[in-house]
């Protein structure tokens, strides 16, 4: 029987929706990214209402003491059409957790996924092709609009390729879990 020794760990809950269309509109073009998407950061807003919502579904995470944690501000992220989010992690900044909150997610929308570390490991022996294995190098959430993921800071994510013409809204963050 085959086991699973390593598997990725990340939480996933449904938030529901949380009014964020002041800020849509301000996000601008950041020229530090290798992509095309417009986002929040830079510009003031009061992110204490949506950090409201989403922190209890923290509480949910099994950590040692639940007063520990340490929002740093949250951004909005806008994808149009030809947008998508290169692969990348949130290392830097002494966080352990990142999240990602889903305001607006059309059908057919770039999806989000985290890399399989492990999968090239599989393919350069070819254990893959002689044990054929289902290991696949990306793993996509089934999220829909509301949804709240969080995960390891660790972990390489992205955003594919949105290819259609309604917006892609999302809200990124990071946490750090104090001693």
């Amino acid at each position: 029987m085959m086991q699973l020794c390593f598997p990725t760990i990340y939480w996933h809950f449904n938030v529901g929706h949380i009014d964020l269309e002041d800020l849509e509109d301000q996000c601008v073009l950041n020229k530090e990214w290798n992509c095309n998407v417009r986002t929040s950061r830079g510009v003031e807003y009061d992110w204490n209402e949506f950090l409201k919502t989403i922190q209890p579904y923290f509480t949910h995470l099994p950590y040692k003491k639940q007063e520990s944690l340490k929002f740093s501000d949250p951004w909005m992220n806008v994808y149009s059409k030809g947008c998508y989010q290169e692969a990348h992690q949130h290392m830097s900044g002494g966080h352990q957790l990142s999240y990602c909150y889903f305001s607006k997610l059309p059908e057919g929308s770039g999806k989000f996924g985290f890399w399989n570390e492990q999968f090239r490991m599989y393919c350069s022996n070819q254990l893959q092709e002689v044990m054929n294995l289902d290991i696949v190098e990306w793993g996509f959430p089934e999220v829909k609009e509301g949804d709240l993921l969080i995960f390891p800071s660790f972990l390489t994510h992205q955003v594919t390729y949105h290819s259609i013409d309604e917006l892609r809204v999302t809200v990124s963050g990071n946490v750090e879990v104090a001693d």
